[in-house]
């Protein structure tokens, strides 16, 4: 199976009955052949990919009585199975180079954690599990499904429909619940991190704001997708993730780089401005994640942020061990103990909130060593995607994310990172 570099030359959008001869556009050979209909996603292929899109926020829905074992999750994987096997020359014909960092970092961190840590187990086995099971088989087959005309932008309706949708439920009390003592408002749904839904939300935003921004977006569907930025604004602003906050300024600052799928200057700004207007509105009726903001001041950051508290122990524990680290999961305990003891009382432990210091702690200078590159091919995918037909939106995508890694969190566990990533190799829309 040939290995491809992290990302074709961006494709994009080809009329309905495009003629058979290979486009111009197209990346190599290989994407000739899929441009020209010789290969086509079929039925069960192109909704088994925008499923596993809208699914994105309900990664945590399990039916009752079975644990986690069956749920969304499971389901997509069913689905994806399916869509291989009745088309596995289109769902796995390319492999993406990123990808093989990622699972060299995998296989590493699992030598690591029989080796270092195999106590510990039950911590880091079913984490890369995840990885193996799912997330990255996933990017591989988004990688090669994002060459076709109209899945990319497809793929991202799907994302705005079903964060949307997920947002109403949000806002409308069903799955919602607090995080916390619930004094500072913040909520979350169907259980999982309030963080992660807010970036989830966030991301889905910038897609929102880059389709309202595409010249082909019909009025009558720009006027549905302020709707849809008004549940999920509405929706993060609930979670009071500073985190998505920031995640979502950053993509819409990064979108307004030209791409030929924007409109004209005026009107993207104009466009930009009236989603502001809608957004500031949401955070002037719910001003949780505002409050959290003005908490944050220089003399009291140390005291009340346990982000900043944790840095100097992981550097520390990453110091000790410098070139293997102390395995998977081997720092938690430490961790707890110096920077939030208290959680010791309830019998709880803490995981980094910043990706890279994270992989310097578990698995020190060669596990970095081999996830970075992954990270660093797709952020040259997303770049090189700029001034083609994708435009800036895969570097709004996964950019935010990647810099939210290296500050304040670690997105490796969330699908919307995933998807990030996949839009990035790929450089398509």
């Amino acid at each position: 199976m040939p290995v491809l570099t992290p990302q074709p030359t961006a494709i994009g959008e080809f009329p309905a009955g495009a003629p058979t001869q290979a486009s111009p556009r197209v990346a190599y050979a290989g994407f000739a052949e899929a441009s020209a209909g010789l290969l086509r996603p079929g039925l069960l292929v192109r909704w088994s990919f925008y499923l596993s899109v809208f699914l994105i926020p309900f990664s945590r829905l399990y039916l009752p009585g079975t644990g986690d074992r069956l749920g969304v999750t499971r389901l997509v994987q069913v689905l994806l199975l399916c869509a291989v096997a009745s088309q596995p020359r289109v769902c796995l014909r390319f492999v993406p180079t990123a990808l093989l960092w990622f699972l060299g970092y995998a296989a590493f961190r699992i030598a690591e954690g029989i080796g270092l840590t195999p106590d510990l187990a039950g911590l880091w086995w079913p984490s890369t599990l995840e990885w193996l099971e799912f997330s990255l088989p996933w990017v591989w087959v988004m990688f090669n499904l994002l060459q076709f005309p109209r899945l990319p932008r497809a793929g991202l309706w799907a994302l705005a429909c079903g964060c949307a949708l997920c947002a109403l439920l949000h806002i409308a009390g069903i799955g919602e619940g607090s995080v916390g003592d619930g004094t500072d408002g913040r909520s979350t749904v169907f259980g999982e991190n309030a963080n992660v839904v807010g970036t989830t939300y966030a991301i889905a935003l910038i897609a929102m704001v880059a389709l309202a921004m595409m010249k082909t977006t019909p009025w009558s569907k720009r006027l549905v997708l302020y709707g849809m930025v008004g549940l999920a604004g509405g929706a993060l602003a609930k979670t009071g993730s500073r985190t998505a906050a920031l995640t979502l300024v950053l993509g819409v600052c990064l979108l307004l780089i030209r791409g030929r799928w924007h409109q004209s200057r005026t009107r993207r700004i104009a466009t930009v401005v009236l989603l502001s207007l809608i957004l500031g509105a949401i955070a002037w009726q719910i001003p949780t994640v505002v409050k959290r903001f003005e908490k944050v001041n220089a003399s009291n950051l140390y005291e009340q942020e346990g982000r900043v508290r944790m840095m100097p122990v992981l550097i520390e524990i990453f110091l000790r061990s410098p070139i293997y680290g102390t395995g998977p999961d081997g720092y938690r305990m430490e961790l707890t103990r110096r920077a939030m003891p208290y959680l010791l009382r309830d019998s709880r432990t803490i995981v980094s909130h910043n990706l890279v210091l994270l992989l310097l702690a578990e698995t020190g200078l060669v596990g970095f060593g081999l996830f970075a590159p992954g990270v660093l091919l797709a952020l040259r995918g997303a770049w090189r995607a700029c001034p083609k037909p994708a435009g800036s939106l895969p570097l709004a995508l996964l950019a935010p994310l990647v810099i939210g890694g290296a500050i304040v969190s670690n997105p490796t566990h969330d699908l919307i990172f995933w998807f990030a990533t996949a839009y990035a190799l790929a450089g398509a829309i």
